[in-house]
This record gives structure tokens, sequence and C-alpha cells, in this order.
């Protein structure tokens, strides 16, 4: 099993290395330097370092070494070399390395393995410090992302805890190539997702992904233009490399423009149609920033999900059920459309509920149900609706044909509700995990609807294809409730409410990028606009990068050295 650096801390091994190390973290044959503690206990660290919760994370880290040099000795060292591998490291995860300043930190090390020793102290202490500063803040993003979910969509809430990062960097330091694999989110899932990107970015190296023009042609004819296309579906990877010349359309690329199709949410007819020349021509940076920005998400998930949960994919529009890690049960979905979207979140599915009432949500109804039973006197009936009025925990039915519609004080009071039956827009069961949103898994009546490839039609709940199968699923284990019984509780026309003998956790996801089971690259449309919307906030809300390293302030602190005896020197960066 990998050893991964978080788990050191508190192991019997980890307490082995602190022995050997000594009581104040120090390495053998190094003693604390007075310059790294003149810039932990100073000022001059905001400078450095800028970032409040950064700042606390490195003098934690220095605590753990015992305030030597991390990274260096009287000079830049192998482990310098090897905590600038790891900054370069970012680009794997879909972040800028220069955003962890890889290019000012690279220069500035080249700058102190030039002076003599005696000269450089205190630039070494300055660089060592903004060297963990960058790897910290990399550490930080890659765990639990730079940006925060609620900037996106106010209801969204990121999950996952911050690792220590101070203790994790600080027993890594001997070894640093498993550092972030360690912190990263520890979903199978995310690390898919990293090597589809480190495909995109090699297909993006060799300039293989070309814009395919615009051709109308049938499977078995010929055009110039189907070289390219094959070049493309070969970038991507839809096209095995054992065909990728030739002008006519053959098998092998019909085939593989399936899959293409397939790995787009499109119509998998093998044919060139507008949508899927469309989906060729999106641009190879935006397919990489789109991945990026679906990595992100993933940070903002816990590590445990639930040995058995549920999935809602919104961009997807589908439903899936996990146990162990593997899918083992999917299926379509309606999910909110634009302006009612379905709530990114959390939750346990605790009870199902047979025949159900729908009652209308106080939106609907005020702009919905009541302007049509106005207009309409013999509305309600036909819905199948009735009027209730609540009152100490009491629901009386109310006779409509007393009611002053044009009253609003009297109607104030009235719920609205539907009966069960055929026509209920829940369908005939409904399965619940109580939120604050009020949002469920429901059947509907609205059938035709799962036969579109964009499902965005309801008003914020999640409607599914085979509620039968999926109550089946959810009531395995409960012999009572035999497939038989739960046909006639559905269609018994009086609510019956089921508790789940083990809560069931369900995740509503926006996933625009994924790697399937096949280890395909999936892309999906951005639905709700939440990529556009996450790209802009990383932009302009994203946590600032260290200070920008200045090499006439790297210069000053060797002139400063150079213009002293060693004790002045030794003086002047501790404050004696």
């Amino acid at each position: 099993m990998r050893k991964t650096a978080g788990k050191l801390i508190g192991t019997v091994a980890g307490l082995v290395i602190l022995t050997l190390i000594g009581p104040f973290g120090c390495r053998r044959g190094q003693s604390p330097s007075p310059e790294l503690q003149s810039l932990l206990a100073a000022d001059t660290l905001d400078r450095q370092v800028g970032d409040a919760t950064v700042r606390a994370a490195v003098r934690a880290f220095y605590t753990e070494t015992g305030t030597t040099l991390a990274w260096s000795r009287d000079t830049p060292t192998k482990r310098t070399d090897e905590a600038l591998a790891v900054l370069a490291v970012a680009r794997a995860h879909g972040l800028d390395p220069n955003t962890y300043q890889l290019a000012a930190l690279t220069a500035e090390r080249d700058l102190l393995a030039r002076p003599p020793k005696a000269e450089r102290r205190r630039a070494l202490a300055v660089f060592d410090v903004r060297l963990t500063a960058a790897l910290i803040r990399l550490g930080r993003d890659v765990a639990v992302g730079r940006t925060e979910p609620m900037a996106v969509d106010r209801r969204w809430k990121a999950q996952r805890s911050t690792p220590n990062l101070a203790a994790s960097l600080a027993a890594s330091r001997d070894d640093m190539s498993e550092w972030l694999r360690a912190i990263q989110p520890q979903h199978a899932e995310y690390a898919a997702l990293v090597r589809g990107l480190a495909a995109l970015q090699g297909a993006d190296a060799k300039g293989s992904w070309r814009a395919v023009p615009s051709v109308v042609v049938k499977p078995g004819a010929s055009h110039s233009g189907i070289a390219v296309l094959r070049m493309r579906l070969a970038a991507s990877g839809d096209l095995g490399a054992a065909s990728v010349d030739g002008n006519r359309y053959d098998q092998p690329l019909e085939h593989a423009v399936r899959v293409f199709q397939e790995h787009h949410g499109l119509s998998a007819t093998g044919r060139l149609d507008p949508k899927t020349l469309a989906a060729l021509n999106v641009p190879l940076g935006t397919r990489l920033r789109q991945v990026a920005l679906n990595l992100e998400r993933w940070r903002w998930l816990p590590d445990d999900l639930g040995a058995r949960h549920f999935r809602v994919n919104i961009p997807s529009f589908h439903l899936e059920a996990y146990e162990q890690g593997k899918i083992v049960f999917d299926i379509r979905a309606v999910v909110g459309k634009p302006g009612h979207e379905t709530p990114i979140f959390s939750e346990r599915m605790t009870h199902v509920v047979m025949s159900p009432y729908w009652n209308i949500p106080p939106k609907i109804a005020a702009d919905e149900t009541m302007p049509a039973a106005w207009a309409d006197p013999d509305y309600l009936d036909r819905q199948n609706i009735e009027v209730v009025r609540v009152s100490d925990n009491r629901t009386a039915v109310v006779d409509t044909s007393t009611l002053d519609w044009s009253d609003d004080q009297a109607l104030a009071g009235l719920r609205f509700r539907q009966r069960p039956g055929a026509g209920n827009a829940l369908g005939f069961v409904k399965f619940m995990f109580p939120n604050e949103y009020d949002v469920y898994v429901h059947d509907t009546p609205a059938e035709a609807l799962f036969s579109r490839l964009g499902r965005a039609f309801s008003h914020g709940c999640v409607r599914v294809e085979e509620p039968l199968e999926l109550a089946k699923y959810v009531l395995r284990d409960q012999s009572r409730w035999t497939p038989e019984a739960i046909v006639g509780a559905m269609h018994a026309g009086t609510e019956t409410h089921v508790k789940l003998r083990e809560a069931i956790p369900i995740h509503i996801l926006y996933f625009t990028s994924w790697v399937d089971p096949k280890g395909g690259l999936q892309f999906r449309d951005d639905v709700y606009g939440y990529d556009a919307k996450q790209a802009a906030v990383t932009v302009a809300k994203a946590r600032p990068p260290s200070p920008r390293f200045r090499r006439d302030e790297t210069e000053a602190n060797l002139k400063v050295e150079r213009g002293k005896s060693r004790p002045e020197a030794r003086a002047a960066a501790t404050g004696g």
C-alpha cells in the first residue's frame, strides 16, 4: 500500500522519525537558523508570504523542522530541486505553476547558488520561506481548491476538510514525490480525470487537435476533409492509431464518430451532423479549462461518499447507484430547468412514499395553480387538486365552491395538494432525503421527456425514468416489500410512508467532464452556466500568489551580508 505523507504524522513510523531528528525536529548536524527565526518572528514574514492562513502554516511547518532550512543547506541542494519539481506538478492538477512562482523561485535558486556561503545566509532564509509558502499554497489548492463553491451558487457548500499541510509537508521532505498524491482528493475519479487532463495536454503539445471543416458526407463516401477528421478523432483518443489517414469515411471512422458522440452526450448515429461538428470544433483550450474546473469540484467533496450511495449528476441527467466504488444501477433523470436549478448538496435518503400527495409549493401555487383556478372553475377537479387549510397541525379540506378567488386575505392561509393517482405530478412514488431545499427524487407521468438528450425541465426536484426499479433497489433488504407489494402500494391511492432500514447517502453533483468506467473522457454542456461562472470567479477571486520574486531584492540581501562581518550579519538578522 502506498505510504501517504498524511499518515506519517501520529504513526509509529512518524514517532521513530521524530526520535531520530530530535526534540526540536532538527536534522542531526543542523542547528536552528537565526535568520529563519528572525523572519518567522517579525512582520517581515507578511511581506514574504502575504496570506494569513499560509503564514500560520509556514510557522507551523518550521516548528516541525526546528527552524532549520528545509530545502537547502549552505547552498541550494537536490532537495531544492525536488521541491521546485513539486510546484511544476501543479499543471497536472489543472493549476498554473507560475501561480506558485515556479519561474521566479527557480531564478532565485540559480542566483543563490553562486555567492560564497557567508554572503547568503539571510537570502537563503528568505528563499526557504518563499518556497515553503509556495508549496503550502499549492497543497491547499490541490486539497480543497482555489475557489469557494458558494461563489458559483450560494447553496453550494464545500465538504472536504483541509489536511494538516504543515505536518504532512515536514514529514515528506525526504521524499516529495508522494506528497500531492497524499493530500489530493482520494476518489479514483479524481485520479482518472488527472490522467484525462494529461492526455489532453499531450494532444496540445503535439498540435494535433485540428479544426474539422464543415462537410456533408455519408459513411462510405470520400472527401478531402476526412483526413482532418481522422486527425482530430485520433487526438482525442476516439480513433485508434490503426486508422489515422485516408479520405474515405470508412467503418472504423464511423465507429470512432459514434464513440465521440457517446463521449459528448450526443445521439450515437455515426453521422457527421451539425451538433457533432460543433462538439468536434470546441477549442482544446476550452476542454483543458473544463477538465480543470471539474477537478476543482472534486476538491469540494468529502473523501467518503458512502460505501453504498446515489449520485445525481445534473449535466448528464442521470441517477446512479454506487456500491464499493462501482456503478450498479443507472437510470435517466430530469432535473431543474434554468431559473429553477436543482441545488448541489449531499443528504441521506431516509424513506419512500408510495401513492404520494403532491403538496404544491407556495410559489408554484401562487404563480400557476391559483391563476388557473380563477380562470377556469373546473381546473382543480380536472387536475385532481384539493384545497386544504392547515391549523394546529390539522389539515381540513376546503369546499372550493365557497372560495372567493379575488379575496387575497381569505386565500392566504390555504394550501393546494394533488391527490394520489395516475395524473399526480410526483407519479406513484417519491424518495425522500429531508433537506432545506425541499428537493426529492420522484416518479413522473411525463415519461416522454426521458427520450430527450437534454432533460432540464423540472422545478428543481429530480424525476426518474424507472421509479419501480429504484423502489425495488432501495427496499431490497426489507422482506415485506416484495416487488408485488411495492406495485400494490404505488397504485393503492392511499399515501404510505416506508422508512429505510439504513439511510443511503445521496449526492447531487455538477460535473461537465469525467472519465467513464471504460476510460473515456466525457464532456457535457454547461446547463446552468456554472462552468463559465466558476472560471470567472477563479480568475477574479483566486487567492493571491506569493509576492513576486525580485532579483534586486535577493541581490540586496546578498550585498548586506557581503558588507558585514559574520557577527554583525548575525546581529542584524536576529535584531541583536
